[in-house]
């Protein structure tokens, strides 16, 4: 995991496992870093090379020449700035080509998002741009419960919550949820105040229901599509901009809030 995770930092395999043993040790050799990592020898020197310009370690001119790392958290804090940094420059450049004009921005776009961590990141940019309705029905499997098996989607999840309670509290933006899972519509009611939560009856669809759809603003609309294999979960999903997939989905919905029941004091709560 610890190998992965500094490959997807832009590490190469070599420098991360040449690094991982250099924390360990604190200080090292070639020699020492070689026993420790498996890299060839031939390989070291590209791969120290490479750390030192990141700016993580340092080296003593002595004989033989000895590293040493800076302390993990120093430098991961500064590859988390050189990443920030480079993220900046990337964005003012991309945004020069993307203001551009374009014969294709007008069109109605579907996508296929695939990937907790992607579909995720597309359901929180949609909830931030809501100005006047989010409308949701939900999945028979919580949000919660599939946030509980990824670490990274824990934050999230409080992130959603976060943006409910904003949108809802002090941007006077509607939030209709339609819940399929008796313990998500509970998690809403009570850590939303401002939303109105429905259950959509198993008695009227017993098939459990394997998907999410937001509506925001009549004017975009994500699918989600839990998939379940060998005991792993993970998200794919449509996506549109299109207002008339958005407002017939919207219409779908608003007749699936008729015929839900109330979730709260005067309802199944």
């Amino acid at each position: 995991m610890l190998l992965a995770s500094l490959r997807k930092l832009g590490f190469t395999s070599y420098e991360a496992k040449v690094y991982v043993a250099l924390v360990k040790h604190e200080t090292a050799t070639v020699s020492t870093l070689h026993i420790g990592s498996g890299v060839p020898n031939s390989a070291i020197y590209g791969a120290l090379k490479k750390l030192e310009k990141k700016g993580i370690i340092k080296f003593q001119n002595t004989k033989p020449m000895r590293y040493r790392c800076i302390p993990p958290e120093e430098a991961i804090g500064k590859l988390k700035r050189n990443f920030e940094e480079e993220c900046d420059v990337a964005l003012n450049e991309l945004n020069t080509i993307y203001g551009e004009p374009s014969c294709e921005k007008n069109e109605e776009l579907i996508w296929t998002i695939n990937g907790v961590r992607n579909v995720t990141d597309k359901l929180i940019q949609m909830l931030e741009s809501a100005q006047k309705e989010i409308l949701i029905l939900s999945s028979s499997t919580s949000f919660h419960t599939i946030a509980e098996k990824y670490a990274s989607l824990k934050k999230d999840y409080s992130t959603i919550i976060g943006i409910f309670n904003r949108k809802t509290s002090e941007e006077g933006v509607s939030l209709r949820v339609i819940s399929s899972c008796e313990e998500e519509a509970g998690r809403i009611y009570d850590m939303v105040p401002l939303a109105s939560v429905r259950i959509n009856s198993m008695k009227r669809c017993p098939i459990s229901l394997k998907s999410f759809v937001v509506v925001v603003d009549n004017s975009e609309m994500l699918v989600d599509i839990i998939k379940e294999e060998d005991g792993e979960t993970d998200l794919t999903a449509v996506w549109t901009n299109g207002a008339e997939f958005s407002s017939t989905m919207s219409h779908l919905l608003n007749a699936k809030w008729q015929t839900s029941d109330k979730y709260g004091p005067a309802g199944c709560h």
